[in-house]
C-alpha cells in the first residue's frame, strides 16, 4: 500500500529551485477556477512558475513519484522529500553502498496540443495577466498624481513612504511577469497624463531590464570566478551562498524608485513647454534640462532624500552613453562615469517616449524603436553592450502588441517575443480575418513552414495597427471596439 503523497510548501520548492535543483510533480496543477498553472511533465529549474503558483493562493504542491514526479538537486541527485507525515522537507540526497550513478531527471516531452486551445489558452493568460497590470497601474498613477499635488501644494514636499511601498509592489510584478509591461495601459491614442503614464512605464521597463542586466552580468562573473584555477573561496560550503551579484535585491528596489521619480523635476516645468508641438527655442530647451538637473535636485534635497540612486538617475539619465552622443545633457559628465543603472533609464526612457503619442508626433512601432535603439548604441563600450543586450532581451526585437508583415503577405499580431509566437490577422492578401487562426510559432524567427518576418517592410503604426486588430483580439485583449 502506497505511503501518504508527500507535499512540499511552494517556498520550499523554490528554495531548491533558488539552489540549482529541478522539479517534476507528477501531477497537473490547478488554480481555484479550474485552470492549468503546472503541466505534471513539466521540468522546473526556474522559480517563475512557482512564484506564479504562488500568486494564485497555492500554499503546498504534491509530488507524485509514481508519476514520474520528483526533485533533483542541482548534482542532478535525486532528492527525498517523503517524511511519512505527507509534510514534506527536502532532504539530502539519498546515498547508497555502493553508490549509484545520480539520477537525472527525464527530458521533458513535447505532446500535441489543440490549436484552437492553445490561441485561447494564451489569450487568457493575456487578459487575466493585463487584467492585474490594470490595476497596478491605475494604484501607481494614483501614487504619482497625488505626489505631484503634494508638491504643487506644499512648496514641494511629498509623503515618500506611499511612493517606496507602490514601487515596491510593482517591483514584484514585473520581476515574476517579465513583459507585464506590454499590457500595461498603453496610451498610444491620447498624450493626456503623459507624465504619469511615462513615470509607470520607465519604472516597470527599466525594472525588467536591470533584472536581466543583473542575472546576466553576474553570471558571466560567477562563471569566470568558477573557472579559475585560484580558489578565491576557501569555505566550500558556503560558496554557493557568496556567489557574485552585481545589485543586491535591496538595491535595485531602490533603483525601480529612481526609475519612477527620474522626471519628478518636470512637475516644475510649464506645461506649455512640455506640450510644445514645434521646435523649442534655446531658452525652452534650457528650461527642459533644468527638470533633471537644478529642479529635480531641488526637490529631493527639500524632501532630504539622499539615496545615490535616485539622486544619479535624476541628474544623468540624459547624459552620453558614448563620446559622440548628441544633444545630452549635462555635458561635462564623461560616459564612462555613468554608472550602468542610469544608462538602463535612459533605454526605458527613450522606449517609451517613442512608443507612446504626444501632442507633437504619434506613437512609433516598437519594433522600429527596438531596431533604431540597438543600431545607435551597439559597439560601443563593453558593459554598455551588456546592457543593451538585456534591454533587447527584455522588450523582445518584436515587442508583444506588435504587428508584422510576414513573407507569405499576412500581417499577424505577436503575442510571444520569444521565437516569437504570432497570431495571424489576415490572410495572404492582407484581407482581415474574423476567425481566429492557429498560432505561427517560430523559431529563431522562421516557422516550420519557412514563414520569416518580412523585415522590407516598415513595421505598423500602433494606430493603424489598431484599425486592423480583429473583434475577437479586441474584446478579449483590449475590450473595445473599432470606431465606425
Amino acid at each position: 500500500m502506497q505511503g501518504p503523497i508527500p507535499k512540499l510548501t511552494i517556498d520550499q520548492l523554490i528554495e531548491i529551485v533558488r539552489a540549482g535543483g529541478k522539479i517534476r510533480t507528477g501531477i497537473d496543477i490547478f488554480n481555484k477556477q479550474g485552470r492549468l498553472i503546472l503541466e505534471k511533465d513539466v521540468i522546473v529549474d526556474d522559480e517563475k512558475p512557482l512564484l506564479n503558483v504562488k500568486r494564485f493562493g497555492i500554499d503546498k504542491i504534491p509530488i507524485i513519484m509514481a508519476n514520474s514526479g520528483g526533485l533533483w538537486d542541482k548534482e542532478g541527485n535525486l532528492v527525498n522529500a517523503d517524511t511519512g507525515t505527507g509534510e514534506a522537507v527536502a532532504t539530502k540526497p539519498i546515498q547508497t553502498d555502493p553508490p549509484k550513478k545520480p539520477q537525472a531527471p527525464p527530458q521533458q516531452q513535447n505532446t500535441a496540443r489543440d490549436p484552437q486551445t492553445e490561441i485561447d489558452r494564451k489569450i487568457e493568460e493575456i487578459i487575466e495577466l493585463k487584467g492585474i497590470a490594470s490595476k497596478k497601474y491605475a494604484k501607481a498613477k494614483d501614487c504619482f498624481k497625488q505626489v505631484l499635488a503634494s508638491i504643487q501644494n506644499n512648496g514641494g514636499k511629498f509623503d515618500f513612504d506611499p511612493i517606496a511601498d507602490m514601487v515596491s509592489e510593482l517591483f514584484e510584478f514585473v520581476a515574476l511577469h517579465e513583459n507585464a509591461f506590454s499590457y500595461l495601459t498603453k496610451e498610444i491614442f491620447s498624450y493626456d497624463d503623459y507624465l504619469y503614464n511615462h513615470s509607470i512605464n520607465v519604472c516597470t521597463i527599466g525594472t525588467v531590464i536591470l533584472k536581466k542586466f543583473n542575472e546576466n552580468f553576474s553570471n558571466v562573473i560567477n562563471k569566470t570566478l568558477s573557472n579559475t584555477t585560484i580558489n578565491i573561496m576557501q569555505d566550500e560550503k558556503t560558496a554557493d551562498n557568496k556567489a557574485f551579484s552585481f545589485y543586491q535585491r535591496d538595491e535595485m528596489r531602490d533603483i525601480s524608485i529612481g526609475f519612477f521619480m527620474h522626471d519628478l523635476g518636470k512637475v516644475l516645468i510649464d506645461k506649455k513647454i512640455l506640450n510644445k508641438p514645434g521646435k523649442l527655442t534655446d531658452s525652452e530647451f534650457e528650461e527642459i534640462k533644468s527638470h533633471s538637473t537644478s529642479k529635480g535636485l531641488d526637490l529631493l534635497e527639500k524632501n532630504k532624500m539622499v539615496n545615490p540612486y535616485v539622486k544619479n538617475i535624476s541628474l544623468y539619465h540624459h547624459a552620453r552613453l558614448f563620446e559622440a552622443e548628441e544633444r545630452c545633457y549635462p555635458e561635462t559628465k564623461d560616459p564612462k562615469e555613468i554608472p550602468p543603472y542610469v544608462k538602463i533609464c535612459k533605454l526605458a526612457d527613450i522606449y517609451d517616449a517613442m512608443t507612446s503619442k504626444r501632442c507633437y508626433k504619434e506613437a512609433l512601432n516598437p519594433v522600429g524603436v527596438v531596431a533604431d535603439i540597438f543600431h545607435k548604441y551597439a559597439e560601443k563600450d563593453q558593459l554598455l553592450q551588456y546592457i543593451l543586450h538585456s534591454f533587447v532581451k527584455s522588450v523582445g526585437i518584436y515587442p508583444p502588441g506588435s504587428i508584422v508583415a510576414l513573407t507569405n503577405g499576412q500581417l499577424a499580431y505577436i503575442l510571444d517575443s520569444e521565437g516569437p509566437n504570432l497570431l495571424p490577422i489576415t490572410d495572404n492578401n492582407g484581407v482581415g480575418l474574423q476567425k481566429k487562426q492557429d498560432i505561427l510559432v517560430m523559431v529563431k524567427g522562421v516557422s516550420s513552414t519557412g514563414v520569416k518576418i518580412d523585415r522590407r517592410k516598415p513595421p505598423v503604426a500602433p494606430a493603424e495597427a489598431f484599425k486592423m486588430l480583429p473583434d475577437f483580439l479586441l474584446k478579449t485583449i483590449f475590450s473595445e471596439k473599432k470606431a465606425n
